[in-house]
């Protein structure tokens, strides 16, 4: 295992929140049944309780144990996972303390060696960007050393737009990122 992964794999293990460059932005990634971790990142972001964090995963197989997936989800996940797609569907096994109960929104990040950390922590992680709440995201290493997580993995982000969010549930577009909203709604 990468050391650095497996330092970051301790901190979540010890109810630790940790600041990660992502294939999109920097994020703050938690184990979603940590309470300290979870409320720990809501703290660090000032994020609103009733905005729902979402959860990394690690492939399709972890994605159906978590929500109800149908074609469409298939379909979207087959084109843009992994990779800076948000699909929200119904949840099949709620992670309460993510905010996540009725429905959930996963991602499969591209970054392998993120990927890699999600496998050993078990195959998924709550998730959101590296920013205050409402403001943009941090864009290096500096600011992420600067934000409080317990943990800062070396490296700059690839990208500089989050992922894209679709919502099955209500068939919306919540959030046009790296991916144009007209090319999502082709598949809602």
């Amino acid at each position: 295992m990468n050391p650095e992964v497996a330092k970051a794999l301790d901190t979540l293990k010890r109810g630790g929140v940790v600041a990660f460059p992502t294939d999109t932005v920097w994020g703050l990634l938690a184990l979603p049944n940590s309470a300290r971790a979870v409320a720990k990142i809501y703290r660090l972001k000032g994020r609103p309780k009733d905005k729902p964090l979402q959860l990394l995963v690690a492939g399709l197989d972890k994605a159906r144990e978590i929500a109800e997936v149908d074609e469409r989800f298939f379909t979207l996940a087959e084109r843009y996972w992994p990779g800076p797609l948000t699909i929200v569907a119904p949840a099949r096994r709620p992670y309460p303390l993510v905010g996540a109960v009725e429905k959930v929104g996963l991602r499969e990040p591209a970054n392998e060696t993120l990927k890699e950390l999600i496998r050993a922590a078990g195959g998924v992680l709550a998730a959101t960007s590296l920013n205050q709440s409402g403001k943009p995201p941090v864009k290096s290493y500096a600011e992420a050393l600067a934000f409080g997580a317990d943990y800062v993995f070396p490296g700059e982000v690839r990208g500089d737009v989050a992922s894209s969010v679709v919502d099955l549930v209500t068939g919306e577009v919540l959030r046009e990122g790296a991916i144009p909203k007209e090319e999502l709604f082709k598949y809602l």
